[in-house]
C-alpha cells in the first residue's frame, strides 16, 4: 500500500486525549493506532515490579505516556475523550462507571480499529469454536482469491490487521464477549453466533450480561447484512432474532436449514448441504472432514457448517468453500488424537475445551472413554456435565475444580478419583481404559490454576500420552478386563 493509499483508507478520529487500559497485545495495538491518529494517549497497567519491565518497554514503544503499577480508576479523569479497555478488564471495573458518569465513551479495540480503518468485516463469536471457525472462514475466502486476514481474539489485534491491509481487504475477526461488550457501531457484513453457554462469569456480572455482550455482534447491522446463528442452539437463535435488523440465516450439524448450511442425507450418506435463494445443493460428505477416516466430532461439523454459511453469504463460491473445508484441519489441542497404544486406546487432546459446553460436545464425540477433567472453573456451574457422561465409565480429575467435578460424577454414577497433576492423570486413565476406548482430556475448565495456558496443558497431556502409549497400559486393571 502506498502512503497515499494508507491515508485514503483511514477515517479521522475526534479524539484529543485517550486512556488505554491494559498493556497486552490489544492495548498496545490500540495505543499505536491512537498515537498514529494524533491523539495524546495514556497507557495504564496494574502490573508492577520486575515482571513489568519488558511490558513497560513495549508500552513506551507505542509513543504513549506509560503508567504502570496503578489502577485505571486512579488515572482516569473527565479530561479524557475516550477509554479503550483491554479484554482482561472486567465490565464492572470502577473505571467504566467513572467514564459513564463523566460521559466519556468506552470503545473496545475492534470498535476503535474499524472506526479508524473502515474495512469489510466478517465476524465470528460464540462460547466455543470461534478460533476454528474463523480459521475456516478465512481459508475459504483465501481459496477464492479474496484478500482476507484473520484477526481479533485469534491473536492479531484488529487494529494491526486493519492498519496493514488495503482499503478493500476483508477482515475475518474472532470477537470475544469482552470485545463485543464495548461496541457501538461495529457492523459485520456477515455476523456469526456459533453457540451460547455459561462462561466467563468471573468477567461479566451475570449470565444476562454475557448474553447481551454476545448479541452485540448483531446490534449495529443494517438490514442488508447477514445475521447467522446456530439452528441447534435456542439461545443463539433467540439473540439473533431479537437483536438487530440483519437478514437471518443459520447453520446446523443436525438438520437442514431454511437459509444456510445444514446436515442432510443424500444418496444414503450424511452431507452438508447449502440452501441459498430457495435452492439446495450438497457441498461435501461429512466423512470427508475426518482426515484419519475416523468419526467426525459434532463440533467440527458445526464449525464447518457455520464457516461455509458465512462464506457463501459473503459471495464465496461453493468450490472454494468445499476445498478449504477439507484442507483445513482443526488447530492444536482441539479434539486432536495425539497417541494410540497397542490395544487401540486413543489419547485425545481437547485442552481447548475450557468450559462446560465445549467439554460436553467433546464427550459426545468420544464414545466409550475415560475422562480427564478439571482446572479452574471460572465461577461456572459444572453440574450440566453430568448429562454428557453416559459413555464415561471412569473419570480422573485434577485442579481446583476436582472436588466439585467429583460430586458431578457421583451424581451421574461415574467412578471418579482425584489426582495431583496431569501426568498422573494420564497414567491412571491409561490403566483404566479398555481396548479400543478413548482417554479424553476435555477439562471443562480454564488452565490457569496449574498451567500458563490451555496450550501448555495440551502439550503436557500429549507428552504424557505418548509415553503411556509407547510403554503400553497394563491389562490387569479393571479397565483392561472389560
Amino acid at each position: 500500500m502506498t502512503g497515499l493509499d494508507a491515508v485514503r483508507s483511514t477515517t479521522p478520529l475526534a479524539v484529543g486525549r485517550a486512556l488505554v487500559v491494559g498493556a497486552g497485545a490489544s492495548g498496545l495495538a490500540a495505543a499505536r493506532l491512537l498515537v498514529g491518529a494524533g491523539a495524546e494517549v495514556v497507557l495504564v497497567d496494574e502490573r508492577a515490579g520486575e515482571d513489568a519491565d519488558a511490558a513497560v518497554a513495549a508500552a513506551r514503544s507505542t509513543g504513549a505516556e506509560v503508567v504502570f503499577g496503578r489502577r485505571a480508576v486512579e488515572v482516569f479523569t473527565s479530561g479524557f475523550d475516550l477509554v479503550v479497555p483491554s479484554p482482561g478488564v472486567p465490565e464492572h471495573a470502577a473505571v467504566f462507571a467513572d467514564a459513564a458518569t463523566a460521559g466519556t465513551p468506552v470503545w473496545s479495540e475492534p470498535e476503535l480499529a474499524l472506526r479508524r480503518f473502515p474495512r469489510r468485516l466478517l465476524a465470528v463469536t460464540g462460547t466455543n469454536g470461534k478460533t476454528s471457525t474463523t480459521e475456516l472462514l478465512t481459508a475459504m475466502c483465501v481459496a477464492a482469491g479474496v484478500d482476507a486476514h484473520a484477526c481479533g481474539n485469534i491473536g492479531l489485534p484488529v487494529s494491526d490487521a486493519a492498519a496493514a491491509s488495503d482499503a478493500d481487504a476483508t477482515l475475518v475477526a474472532e470477537l470475544s464477549s469482552f470485545q463485543l461488550r464495548f461496541t457501538s457501531t461495529l457492523a459485520p457484513e456477515v455476523a456469526v453466533l456459533l453457540n451460547v453457554a455459561p462462561d466467563h462469569l468471573d468477567w461479566h456480572r451475570d449470565l444476562a450480561s454475557y448474553h447481551t455482550a454476545k448479541s452485540r455482534i448483531f446490534a449495529w447491522q443494517r438490514p442488508d447484512q447477514w445475521a447467522v446463528a446456530s439452528e441447534d442452539d435456542a439461545i443463539a437463535r433467540a439473540l439473533r432474532d431479537g437483536t438487530g435488523p440483519g437478514r437471518p440465516a443459520g447453520f446446523s450439524a443436525e438438520r437442514p436449514v431454511a437459509v444456510g448450511v445444514g446436515r442432510q442425507v443424500d444418496a444414503g450418506a450424511a452431507v452438508l448441504a447449502a440452501t441459498m435463494d430457495g435452492t439446495t445443493q450438497p457441498l461435501l460428505p461429512i466423512a470427508a472432514l475426518a482426515p484419519d477416516g475416523g468419526p467426525v466430532p459434532v463440533h467440527r461439523v458445526a464449525n464447518v457448517a457455520a464457516a461455509a454459511t458465512a462464506a457463501l453469504l459473503a459471495g464465496i463460491g461453493p468450490a472454494a468453500v468445499t476445498s478449504a473445508a477439507v484442507a483445513t484441519l482443526p488447530g492444536r489441542h482441539r479434539f486432536e488424537v495425539v497417541a494410540t497404544d497397542r490395544r487401540g486406546v486413543r489419547f485425545v487432546d481437547d485442552s481447548k475445551a475450557t468450559n462446560v459446553h465445549a467439554a460436553m460436545a467433546s464427550l459426545a464425540s468420544a464414545g466409550p472413554s475415560v475422562w480427564i477433567g478439571g482446572g479452574l472453573a471460572k465461577g461456572v456451574d459444572l453440574r450440566p456435565l453430568g448429562a454428557a457422561l453416559g459413555d464415561v465409565h471412569d473419570a480422573v480429575l485434577i485442579g481446583t475444580a476436582a472436588e466439585e467435578l467429583a460430586e458431578v460424577c457421583a451424581a451421574a454414577g461415574v467412578a471418579a478419583q482425584q489426582v495431583p497433576d496431569l501426568d498422573t492423570a494420564v497414567m491412571v486413565a491409561a490403566r483404566l481404559a479398555a481396548p479400543g476406548e478413548t482417554v479424553l482430556l476435555a477439562p471443562a475448565c480454564a488452565s490457569f490454576d496449574q498451567f500458563g495456558s490451555y496450550a501448555q496443558r495440551g502439550e503436557v497431556f500429549t507428552s504424557a500420552a505418548r509415553r503411556a502409549a509407547a510403554g503400553g497400559a497394563t491389562t490387569s486393571s479393571p479397565g483392561g478386563e472389560r
